[in-house]
């Protein structure tokens, strides 16, 4: 989950393509492709099944970004999601050592699942506060979205499962940003420029907002 959550941060940063470009009928299929795919997989099988899911989510989101963002748009994504795309591969590839080391963890990481859902949702408002922030303060905004959430995931798993699955999630999330995130968000953890950027943790989101990324994240969330 912690991977998914660094992708649409980043999007909302950089890319921050608006709903409203194109019609939503594209986007709520993207949706109703990746329904109910939010629980942690603990099995080959149900690994396949979700990577099966994952593939078809990644397509139609392509199409729609192909549709409706502008060039310079496309580029970002693609300069967004390499890293991404790897880490899907390997992950959805049988014997991988990647996957291999995340079903160790995948049963543990099932039952602090439900702890983390606080975390989820001071995402879903810190992504509308990415939408809403001056453009310069936007990167910044998206820093701290992220040091927020992996600062309270960090908790539930590691009470939960241990350092070792702590150390793997962010070694995934290092592989899917290609270290993007250690060079732009360096020292924002605990940064006093967050409480001024971000509202207080529990805040919940307004539910009212046009970026793609935010819909998305908020539909996967609470399927």
């Amino acid at each position: 989950m912690q991977y998914y959550v660094v992708i649409c941060v980043l999007f909302a940063a950089v890319v921050g393509i608006q709903a409203d470009r194109c019609h939503l009928r594209e986007l709520d299929l993207c949706v109703a492709s990746g329904a109910g795919n939010n629980k942690i997989s603990t099995t080959e099988a149900e690994v396949d099944k979700q990577c099966g899911v994952m593939q078809e989510v990644s397509e139609c989101f392509g199409n729609y970004t192909q549709s409706c963002a502008t060039p310079i748009q496309r580029e970002l994504v693609g300069l967004v999601s390499e890293g991404a795309r790897e880490v899907q591969k390997k992950f959805c590839t049988r014997g991988d050592k990647l996957r291999t080391e995340y079903l160790k963890h995948a049963s543990c990481l099932a039952k602090a699942q439900p702890q983390g859902r606080k975390c989820l949702n001071d995402v879903q408002t810190g992504l509308e506060k990415i939408e809403e922030a001056k453009f310069q303060d936007r990167v910044s905004t998206a820093c701290c979205v992220y040091a927020r959430y992996a600062q309270c995931s960090t908790q539930v798993v590691e009470g939960t499962c241990g350092k070792a699955a702590v150390e793997y999630g962010h070694l995934l999330i290092r592989l899917a940003t290609s270290n993007l995130l250690d060079v732009v968000c360096q020292n924002f953890l605990n940064n006093p420029v967050c409480d001024t950027l971000l509202p207080p943790p529990g805040t919940k989101a307004k539910g009212n907002s046009k970026s793609v990324v935010s819909r998305l994240f908020n539909a996967y969330v609470s399927s």
